[in-house]
């Protein structure tokens, strides 16, 4: 990204947007939020469009052409005063208007992307998508780099993900749900045999397994619970009749060997 003008104000800024935008030019308004900060201090530089650098130049000739057109305006003869006051308030008002829908799309709506190409193929593997206050909205990934998506993680007004879909077997169907807590995976479901319904679960804490539930789809009750510590088997229990009780208790080594079997006490 490069910048191709750096506005007075964010109200000018999110005018020029729109005036780029209706000429099929993507921009992203970036400094706006500094601006509130500055005080007492000139804000001139900090509120800056950027455009691709493929679109810099028609950016920039667009721009030419928009102040020009300004200029022709504050060259309007006194004769024309009444109809250039006019314009002047019509202006504001569109101004105005212009800055509060800009101030309300200004975290949430898509922009612009980047991303990596690994395997150098003029295709972007990993993309993410952007807000014009320059948080991140959304990612996806191709982690078997066949150019279909299967990975896609969605992040919240704060910047910090919140959930995301994959596709593990790589069959063009999203099966997995995660859910995440203060940027770590806390939750997650599949529907491993696409039947619409989510078939294996599992909790984290603070990123690392903790247990995963093998759900029995016409009842609704796991089958099986399994404990993990360190990403190893520990434990599980099991509904051993598939009565919708677990009744067994299974111990497990390192090597995720069966040590012990115990009967779970119903109550």
């Amino acid at each position: 990204m490069q910048t191709v003008y750096e506005a007075s104000n964010a109200v000018e800024a999110h005018m020029l947007q729109g005036y780029l935008q209706q000429e099929g030019i993507a921009t992203r308004v970036e400094g706006a939020y500094l601006q509130g900060a500055v005080g007492e201090l000139a804000a001139q530089g900090f509120v800056r469009l950027v455009a691709d650098e493929a679109d810099v130049e028609r950016a920039r000739a667009a721009i030419a052409r928009w102040e020009s057109s300004e200029a022709a305006d504050a060259a309007t003869p006194a004769s024309s005063c009444a109809q250039a006051s006019s314009k002047s308030w019509m202006s504001a008002l569109l101004g105005v208007a212009i800055g509060v829908t800009g101030a309300l799309a200004y975290f949430r709506t898509p922009v612009t992307d980047s991303g990596v190409d690994y395997n150098r193929d003029g295709v972007l593997d990993e993309r993410w998508v952007y807000a014009p206050s320059g948080s991140v909205l959304k990612s996806t990934m191709d982690r078997n780099l066949d150019t279909r998506v299967d990975y896609t993680s969605h992040f919240d007004p704060q910047g910090e993900i919140d959930t995301a879909e994959a596709d593990d077997n790589f069959d063009g169907v999203f099966e997995t749900r995660y859910r995440f807590k203060n940027g770590s995976v806390a939750t997650g479901e599949a529907d491993t045999d696409g039947d619409g319904y989510a078939d294996f679960r599992t909790t984290y804490t603070h990123g690392a397994l903790d247990s995963a539930e093998y759900i029995d789809p016409a009842s609704g009750w796991p089958l099986r619970v399994e404990r993990y510590r360190l990403g190893k088997l520990t434990q599980a229990e099991v509904d051993s009749n598939r009565d919708g009780t677990l009744d067994m208790r299974h111990f497990y080594s390192v090597t995720a060997e069966i040590t012990r079997t115990e009967t779970i006490a119903l109550p």
